[in-house]
């Protein structure tokens, strides 16, 4: 058989050809490949861009916040300091005025003590001469039978009045009685004045002048139709009168009220509000005031379903409505059945001062209303209301003024 000899040379070719296709694959594979990977490297930095930019803006957000929070805590420092600034240079005057105060009415105390002593030695004076007096005129009857006669163009003593020096005092007096009161309750500093001086005044201001006789009965002597001893003087005006009662009150009130709080305790009353009690040691009062807010609250909220339900024209909402108005009646009961079963187990009392008023019997003829009546019922419901007012209102009026109230229930809190 004859060989071509060209036919290796062909092959050679061929498989040339087809090596130079497979390496131009092989080239555009490998360009695909970077023009893929050059596109998602693009990609992923334009997102990283994007997120730098939005961490950026939420860094500038928060950055302009802390500046704003700087500058409002600047600003209040600067007030704070002021205001303490303020309230140092008031309160250095308080003190200065105080003791100003204190040493003008010592020094008035002094200076109505040598009035009084002075008035004691007129006294002395005017009976010594009134004894003087009678004993010449008798010398001159007995001796002479001259009566002596009346001198009437005599000139008189100069007549003493005190009055507006004991006004004086009375204002001093009202300023520290204030003034002591405040710093009782921790309002102002210093110390409050004296209570012997304080009595000193009272006892200055309450003395009547002594009566200064004229010439002419220091001459007469004592007549017959009258004793021998001086006639009683005109009580002098109250100068120095005490600080006002209501002030007093007042003062007293607040420190009271601040004691009981210091008794107060409060839990829930299974979702109904809170229950206020007053506690000390085994002793636990109930406080009818926060009990009797509780019901207000809650017949004002009923009050104010009852006039939308009766604006309120779909069943459907008529219905919610009456469901919202069960559900307060539901809440009132369950809180007075906490109370009522706390104070039925005598964990609890109620204040004796008001018992006629509240009790436990009141309580529980209220908490049956609240499980047989139905709020839904707008009859019912005012029913209830009217007598919640009237019981409110014989309440208000029994404890007015609060003061004895207040006193009765501390009283009872300590008791032993």
């Amino acid at each position: 058989m004859e060989h071509d000899p060209n036919i290796f040379r062909d092959s050679s070719q061929v498989i040339q050809e087809v090596e130079d296709q497979l390496e131009r694959i092989l080239q555009k594979k490998f360009r695909d490949v970077d023009s893929d990977l050059v596109e998602r490297i693009n990609r992923e930095k334009e997102a990283a861009r994007k997120r730098k930019e939005e961490i950026e803006r939420d860094f500038e957000k928060e950055k302009t916040a802390l500046t704003e929070y700087r500058t409002m805590v600047q600003d209040f420092e600067e007030q704070r300091a002021g205001l303490l600034n303020e309230a140092r240079d008031r309160f250095q005057k308080v003190l200065k005025f105080q003791a100003e105060i204190e040493g003008l009415a010592k020094a008035t105390v002094d200076e109505i003590k040598r009035v009084n002593e002075i008035q004691g030695r007129l006294e002395a004076l005017r009976t010594q001469t009134s004894e003087r007096a009678a004993f010449l005129k008798n010398d001159l009857r007995e001796r002479f039978g001259i009566v002596a006669e009346v001198m009437e163009d005599e000139p008189k003593p100069l007549g003493l009045d005190l009055d507006e020096e004991l006004e004086k005092l009375r204002k001093i007096k009202e300023l520290l009685a204030i003034e002591s009161a405040a710093a009782s309750l921790g309002r102002l500093g210093g110390q409050p004045v004296a209570q012997e001086d304080l009595a000193v005044m009272d006892a200055a201001a309450d003395k009547a002048g002594i009566e200064i006789p004229e010439i002419r009965d220091l001459i007469a002597g004592p007549a017959a139709d009258r004793p021998e001893t001086a006639a009683e003087p005109e009580p002098a005006p109250r100068a120095a009168a005490a600080p006002a009662p209501e002030l007093l009150e007042a003062i007293a009130e607040e420190e009271v009220v601040a004691c009981l709080e210091s008794y107060r305790r409060t839990e829930p009353a299974n979702g109904s509000g809170e229950i206020h009690y007053f506690q000390r040691d085994r002793i636990a009062i109930a406080d009818p005031e926060k009990l009797l807010d509780a019901v207000e609250r809650t017949i004002e909220e009923g009050q104010r379903l009852s006039s939308k339900l009766g604006l309120t024209e779909s069943p459907k909402d008529q219905f919610f409505i009456k469901q919202e108005l069960i559900n307060w009646q539901e809440g009132l009961r369950a809180l007075f059945l906490r109370v009522v079963k706390m104070c039925e187990k005598s964990s609890w009392a109620l204040p004796r001062y008001t018992e006629e008023i509240i009790n436990t019997q009141v309580l529980r003829h209220l908490l049956e209303r609240l499980s047989m009546e139905n709020w839904s019922n707008l009859d019912e419901f005012a029913a209830f209301s009217a007598d919640i007012a009237v019981m409110r209102k014989v309440f208000q009026a029994r404890i007015e003024p609060r003061l004895p109230y207040l006193l009765s229930l501390k009283q009872e809190i300590e008791e032993d």
